[in-house]
């Protein structure tokens, strides 16, 4: 399924996915509140032509049918993040992929960056790493201690990848941390 813009048709320079990993971390589930919430963040980029589709990926526990329906974007149900990530990228169009686990929200400035980097050809190369905001006082000191959260690659360096979880696109991509940039925890 394609997001459409507010005139009704696709935007034409849309050339980023999102998989929004939804309940793939520590076997837990939140639910459906840090979905939509996510979810709520890209609004703006999909009107703005920035955001191509989205693809919601994880257990069939987390009313994802339900969500993806509703906002029209595609969904895969697996209770492994592996299988969630492979039939995700699969379903993706991008060219470029933003991957996202739920219950995070780009600061401000941050979809408009992704959408420069991705226009450039800057992250042709290698993915870029995205961290959770710092909200540990040791995460204020040692930034890389925060949680990656999130990862920006070209879908060529992610489709090739043999077990798709994130920490293996993060090495496959050889992605490097966005210092500037980071994702705000919601939940």
């Amino acid at each position: 399924m394609v997001l459409r813009s507010v005139s009704g048709s696709p935007a034409a320079v849309a050339s980023l996915s999102l998989i929004l990993l939804c309940g793939m971390r520590g076997g837990r589930s939140a639910g459906a509140e840090p979905v939509v919430r996510t979810l709520s963040a890209f609004v703006t980029a999909c009107v703005n032509g920035l955001l191509r589709d989205a693809v919601l990926a994880g257990p069939a526990r987390d009313e994802l049918a339900f969500i993806a329906e509703y906002v029209g974007c595609a969904w895969v149900e697996a209770d492994k993040e592996i299988d969630a990530l492979g039939q995700a990228l699969a379903l993706a169009r991008g060219t470029d992929l933003f991957i996202l686990h739920a219950g995070h929200v780009p600061e401000l400035g941050l979809i408009e960056a992704i959408g420069d980097l991705a226009a450039s050809g800057r992250a042709a190369q290698h993915g870029w790493l995205l961290r959770a905001a710092p909200d540990r006082s040791i995460e204020q000191f040692f930034p890389r201690l925060a949680p990656a959260a999130g990862l920006v690659a070209p879908r060529e360096l992610c489709v090739g990848v043999q077990a798709p979880s994130f920490g293996n696109l993060l090495k496959a991509t050889r992605a490097r941390p966005a210092a500037h940039f980071h994702l705000r925890r919601i939940l």
